[in-house]
């Protein structure tokens, strides 16, 4: 009975020291609305903001703990080409192959997970609501332009051009 009782006590303390190292937000077996509600609580108003944007580059020069605060996401493997208005106009590594790239969006994914405060994963994202836009790639108007055109066989031309690209 001694031993039982021993055992059941090691076993709770266990789940203590268990659930204290593990937030309640990193519990997937938790509801989702208590998981944001625990999220939104830990962090800062610094935190907060950053989670609005989505910024173009890489962490290949990065110093450390630059991005601790983490950040929505990143349009990797690309940059901006210089302050002012400059810095809107943005290039592109096309050097990539969808291999180079996957690695890398990874390791920024490690990265974002194990090296910023709350580990929150970010969205890795490129410019595609209209095409994706690198070297030698066809580029079309988004959605709401060409419905602006009252043009469905213009619509039915770019989908059907985006459809065989796609393949």
């Amino acid at each position: 009975m001694k031993f039982n009782t021993i055992a059941i006590g090691i076993s709770l303390l266990g789940s203590i020291v268990i659930s204290a190292q593990k937030p309640l937000y990193k519990d997937p077996k938790q509801p989702v609305e208590a998981r944001i509600q625990d999220l939104l609580k830990r962090m800062t108003p610094e935190e907060k903001f950053w989670q609005c944007f989505m910024i173009p580059g890489d962490l290949d020069h990065v110093p450390k703990g630059q991005y601790a605060h983490g950040i929505f996401g990143l349009q990797v493997s690309a940059g901006n080409q210089g302050g002012g208005a400059a810095g809107q106009m943005l290039t592109y590594n096309a050097n990539e192959d969808a291999e180079k790239l996957t690695q890398k969006i990874n390791a920024i994914q490690k990265y974002f997970v194990e090296e910023s405060r709350l580990g929150i994963p970010i969205i890795p994202f490129d410019e595609a609501l209209h095409g994706l836009v690198r070297e030698g790639a066809t580029a079309f108007p988004q959605a709401i332009g060409l419905a602006a055109t009252f043009n469905p066989e213009l619509v039915k031309r770019v989908s059907t051009a985006i459809a065989r690209n796609l393949s």
